[in-house]
């Protein structure tokens, strides 16, 4: 049992950090810090980071990660992922890169979380979607 405290506790740190850089103005921090807790399994995080990549918040606009951040921490349960990602999915991502987003969530599953957590995936189409 103390094994999953320790986890949970230090899942928790990392959103934490995540939102104190957030509040602070460091866009750059608050990512980092997301993006290592939301590849860890945090669901917050996970939420979190799809927010700042969906509103392009301190980062590059990036729907087709913000979809599978939010795919995530949907199934940690986080309330309102579901609403994001279906939106992204009908109103902001083409429907000829629904694959890529989708492609996204089975890496991160398949136990590749770096292929979602790199971002910057510019040599394809769908990551040139316009920004708004």
């Amino acid at each position: 049992m103390l094994s999953v405290a320790v986890c949970c506790t230090a899942l928790g740190a990392g959103f934490e950090a995540g939102r104190t850089a957030y509040d602070d103005g460091d866009f750059t921090g608050a990512h980092a810090a997301w993006t290592e807790a939301a590849v860890a399994g945090d669901g917050e995080a996970q939420y979190a980071l799809g927010m700042m990549l969906a509103n392009g918040t301190g980062v590059r606009r990036d729907v087709i990660s913000a979809y599978a951040w939010f795919a995530l921490a949907d199934r940690n349960g986080v309330a309102g992922a579901r609403d994001r990602f279906e939106t992204l999915l009908r109103d902001h991502i083409p429907r000829h890169c629904h694959y890529h987003a989708l492609k996204l969530v089975r890496d991160f599953d398949r136990g590749h979380p770096e292929r979602l957590a790199a971002g910057g995936r510019q040599n394809s189409r769908c990551w040139r979607v316009p920004q708004r």
